[in-house]
């Protein structure tokens, strides 16, 4: 398939083919296919008595390698351990009733007997289980992986140095591989993230995340449940994680990810960032969120960003989310008010998100109905509320955003009087800033099937000829023109024209039939008018 074709059928799906496009991600990808030769891990001298069983797993590891590959055993009882290397075609198998323990926190360092190693730096340690450029490797089973990270939260929480430059370890990290599956067991308490794909300069691909199951305090200090960087093709399914910080995090060069029929309880949410380069095709179905801090959220800023596209989220339900829907150019605190944002150089690292579909969604409990804020110099792009309903105490803030859509009777019910339904800020109350809004009244929050929220008499627009006897008419009006749309009296549009932030503009009016239309203008500050127009 040449290059050409490759775009044209993206082109077609992504347009007209969400469906199809939803289905065929969620085929699953290769799984290891390991043989079945088992290699007991007290059979090479691991013992729950043993204070460091770390040399034991490490060499029924490489025995199975050796071997042309097979199952490491853990049986059930507790073994304590420093770090575990994986090699190419090892399944490490945790029986039920199993709990591989990782060595306690040691005072910093690492240094005391029996506690857990540094890498040889200060207050720098390696992932517990871990694995570089190998191919068809498997850590399942129904037992237990324990971090034992309350003295590390503890340490770190207590030092701003530590915090600046701590790196504790992540339970389970695998770095450029391909065919990967972690399925069946429970993390709980990681000293840092729990289970990452990637984080290098290099590629992984086909890594699998299924029915696992993880757990931490949500006081519990940057605990990410699932970090995806560098990798292509990632299916992850059926997981309920519990955390401090992102349930599921996808940074940059993730790309082809499909996440079905998870559960969210505690943690940042379903997230994209904040380092995001390079992150295409996420695809999201079935998940459930209850209590979640956020629920779907894209975050980045001017120098962590670059080109990321084509999101699809859909059937799903969230409960006492507190954002749940975040998109931030601005990360990691937005500034306000928007109107005094100046636009700066585009470069490399300049956000920009487009082609972002939330489809078949309820929302109830939230504080916020979302956060959407692009940048001055490079707005949030192509944003579409597909059947969706949110009820909040606010509104949901949007600035810096071209083409949010909300379709087929999408809605936002915000339950503190008197507030609307789109903001530009969480205070007094306001309209959206520079976004480009059709099909929810952004004062009521209440569905527009035609795209006219209201007619609203304005004053400052002047439109001549009305009537109009030519094929052009003029309109003038006292703020910049975003947008301007013609619609008939039956609410179908008829045509639309580009303001390009002038203040006067003409309209090609050719082709239009006799008749009365109603004329609707946004402009760039969030505000819109519309009045009456007769085409002779």
């Amino acid at each position: 398939m040449t290059n050409n074709l490759k775009i044209s059928v993206l082109s077609f799906l992504l347009n007209f083919g969400f469906q199809i496009l939803t289905a065929a991600t969620s085929v699953p990808l290769p799984l290891p296919n390991i043989p079945t030769t088992q290699f007991l891990i007290t059979t090479y001298g691991a013992s729950t008595s043993s204070l460091d069983n770390a040399s034991y797993i490490n060499a029924a590891i490489t025995a199975a390698n050796s071997a042309g590959g097979g199952t490491v055993v853990l049986p059930a009882g507790t073994f304590v351990s420093g770090p575990i290397t994986m090699k190419s075609n090892v399944n490490l198998y945790l029986a039920t009733g199993d709990t591989l323990r990782i060595l306690p926190y040691g005072n910093g360092n690492g240094t005391l007997a029996n506690t857990y190693p540094n890498n040889g730096t200060a207050d720098q340690y390696s992932p517990f289980i871990y694995g570089k450029n190998l191919s068809n490797i498997e850590v399942s089973g129904s037992g237990v992986i324990d971090g034992q990270g309350s003295a590390w939260w503890t340490a770190f929480n207590a030092s701003t140095t530590l915090q600046a430059s701590m790196k504790r370890p992540c339970l389970i990290r695998l770095v450029a591989c391909n065919t990967v599956w972690v399925t069946g067991i429970t993390l709980l308490n990681s000293p840092g993230v729990h289970l990452t794909y990637g984080q290098s300069s290099t590629m992984g691909s086909n890594g699998t995340i299924s029915n696992i199951t993880v757990k931490a305090p949500s006081t519990s200090p940057n605990t990410d449940a699932i970090d995806t960087w560098y990798w292509n093709g990632v299916y992850i399914h059926d997981c309920n994680l519990s955390e401090g910080d992102d349930n599921v995090a996808m940074d940059s060069y993730s790309q082809n990810v499909t996440i079905k029929h998870c559960t969210f309880g505690s943690g940042h949410g379903l997230s994209v960032g904040s380092y995001a380069v390079g992150v295409n095709n996420v695809f999201a179905d079935s998940c459930t969120f209850n209590g979640t801090t956020n629920g779907i959220r894209l975050k980045t800023n001017n120098t962590r960003g670059g080109q990321d596209s084509t999101f699809l989220y859909s059937n799903m339900t969230m409960t006492n989310v507190t954002n749940p829907f975040y998109i931030t150019s601005w990360y990691d605190k937005e500034p306000y008010p928007a109107s005094a944002q100046v636009a700066g150089t585009i470069t490399a690292t300049t956000p920009l998100w487009k082609n972002i579909t939330f489809k078949n969604i309820t929302v109830t409990g939230s504080a916020n109905a979302g956060i959407i804020y692009g940048l001055p110099e490079l707005y949030v792009q192509n944003l579409t509320f597909d059947k969706v309903s949110i009820s909040a105490k606010i509104g949901m803030i949007a600035n810096f955003v071209n083409n949010m859509k909300f379709i087929n009777g999408s809605s936002i019910t915000v339950t503190t009087s008197g507030k609307n339904a789109l903001i530009s800020d969480t205070g007094a109350n306001n309209k959206p800033y520079m976004a480009t809004t059709s099909g929810i009244n952004i004062t009521t929050g209440a569905v527009v099937a035609s795209g006219i929220d209201e007619v609203v008499d304005n004053e400052q627009l002047v439109l001549y000829p009305n009537p109009s006897i030519g094929d052009k008419i003029s309109l003038k009006a006292n703020d910049e023109i975003s947008k301007i749309v013609i619609y008939s009296m039956t609410g179908q549009k008829v045509t639309e024209a580009t303001g390009n932030h002038s203040n006067q503009i003409s309209v090609n009016t050719s082709g239009i039939n006799s008749g009365c239309y109603l004329l609707k203008v946004s402009f760039v500050n969030g505000t819109s008018g519309s009045l009456k127009f007769i085409r002779k």
